[in-house]
């Protein structure tokens, strides 16, 4: 069997988007790369790396939620907690509900998932729940 343990995103600014998965998605900083155009974090499993979209590329087409290129999720403990770190960082939350993307009502906490887009407009998947899907083990 072979296991996912990282995921690279590209991003415009790489400083905003480590303030935001690092205080808001709660991933811990590990450092930078050599070069310093990219970082590392973790969730304590996978290893993610941000890297340092080159300035002739940044200008990066925004696709409405279901046609993006890349979307991941996340699960959460506290979905309440981190619905509140969103907001005080001025997050787009997209849909409620991971499966059914229904609208949402970002004053409204869902009561188990929703859909947020980070600082690059990647759909992010929150869910409280363990079993949001299948074939995830613990």
């Amino acid at each position: 069997m072979a296991l996912l343990r990282h995921l690279a995103l590209r991003c415009r600014d790489l400083e905003q988007s480590r303030r935001f998965y690092e205080t808001v998605i709660g991933w811990q900083f590990i450092g930078y790369r050599p070069h310093g155009d990219a970082l590392d974090l973790s969730d304590g499993t996978n290893n993610i790396t941000l890297i340092q979209q080159p300035s002739a590329l940044s200008k990066r087409t925004p696709l409405d939620e279901g046609e993006e290129f890349i979307h991941f999720g996340v699960i959460v403990d506290e979905l309440q907690q981190i619905w509140l770190r969103l907001h005080e960082w001025g997050a787009s939350f997209s849909r409620e509900n991971v499966k059914e993307r229904n609208p949402i009502d970002p004053t409204v906490l869902p009561p188990q998932s929703f859909k947020v887009l980070d600082p690059d407009g990647n759909v992010v998947d929150i869910t409280s729940s363990r079993e949001e899907w299948r074939g995830v083990r613990w």
